[in-house]
């Protein structure tokens, strides 16, 4: 007989990470099946094409984002792994953030920049950890503003996540001079190399990024997208606050990845709410940060019976999905 630790372990095990894997392919199967899959074929970028038409949209786009999705996950725990954020090893992150993935299926079944924005920011974030309090990170600092600066070509909205960067940098202590004007120089390299080898012609810009990304599909479709990242902007609000006493506790070490994670889903999904017309380009990473605040509160609160609730949250997400096949 299987019993409720062995399960609440089974969530901590990165085998449940696989598991949810299995299911999103599984997932992905079935919403192109009922076609609850659209293609995206506008232009979103500055300068380069945005990443919906990196791919053509079948097959190699919806392979390619459920490799991006685990590529997502595992970063995660990675991070885990190498910065001891969470203070305990564990997958559940990873789990809860294909389950959130679930939900929406034109999230998940087709590449799009939304797959980036949270490859990139967790890159982001590894780098910022990776030089807490040290004077001289001076390269790695540059090296993830520089990576924000590549990315705005593709879709101006990246340069929003400039000023939690920045506000990385104060939380891990390198906020110096040179540190302000080695993000500075990062995030204007990239136009530099642009604009100076005629690359990329400034009379062409276009901010279609800023005011078209989301393509408003009607009815019950509408309503469904804004329940479903309503409910993970509640939850992850709702543990957000629960954690904050556990975060004082730790040294200022973690303190400060724990609060530089905690600040990344404020602002994504204050950047939901307000810049609408770009509403799923946030999804995977609101879900990303929701999905780590779940996974911190349920990781130092492991009991027997913690899976219970997690398994709620799990069913409730794929009760989403059922939805969207179910329009």
């Amino acid at each position: 007989m299987v019993s409720a630790r062995s399960v609440t372990s089974f969530f901590h095990a990165q085998s449940s990470t696989v598991a949810l894997l299995l299911v999103a392919c599984v997932c992905t199967f079935f919403a192109w099946h009922y076609d609850v899959v659209m293609p995206d074929s506008r232009n979103m970028g500055v300068g380069l094409e945005s990443a919906n038409l990196w791919f053509p949209f079948g097959l190699p786009s919806a392979t390619l984002n459920i490799t991006a999705n685990a590529a997502i996950a595992l970063f995660i725990i990675y991070i885990n792994r190498a910065f001891n954020v969470l203070r305990s090893l564990t997958a559940l992150v990873a789990t809860m953030f294909l389950a959130m993935q679930i939900a929406m299926p034109r999230v998940l079944c087709r590449f799009n920049d939304g797959s980036m924005l949270a490859l990139v920011m967790l890159m982001c974030a590894a780098l910022l950890f990776s030089v807490f309090g040290n004077r001289h990170g001076q390269k790695r600092i540059f090296l993830a503003f520089c990576l924000l600066g590549w990315m705005a070509f593709t879709r101006i909205a990246y340069l929003f996540y400039v000023p939690v960067l920045l506000g990385g940098c104060v939380q891990m202590r390198v906020f110096s001079p040179r540190d302000i004007l080695a993000a500075l120089i990062g995030v204007i390299t990239p136009a530099w190399i642009m604009f100076g080898f005629g690359l990329v012609d400034w009379r062409e810009i276009s901010f279609a990024g800023l005011t078209g990304g989301w393509q408003w599909y009607g009815g019950q479709d509408s309503v469904r997208l804004m329940v479903v990242s309503g409910f993970t902007i509640l939850t992850g609000t709702f543990f957000t606050v629960a954690n904050l006493l556990k975060i004082l506790s730790y040294n200022s070490r973690v303190r400060a990845f724990n609060g530089f994670f905690t600040l990344l889903f404020i602002a994504t999904a204050l950047l939901t709410v307000v810049n609408y017309s770009n509403f799923t380009f946030y999804i995977p990473l609101l879900d990303c940060m929701a999905a780590y605040q779940v996974g911190h509160f349920f990781t130092y609160r492991r009991s027997p019976r913690s899976f219970i609730p997690v398994l709620l949250l799990v069913l409730t997400y794929f009760g989403f999905y059922l939805w969207a096949l179910l329009r």
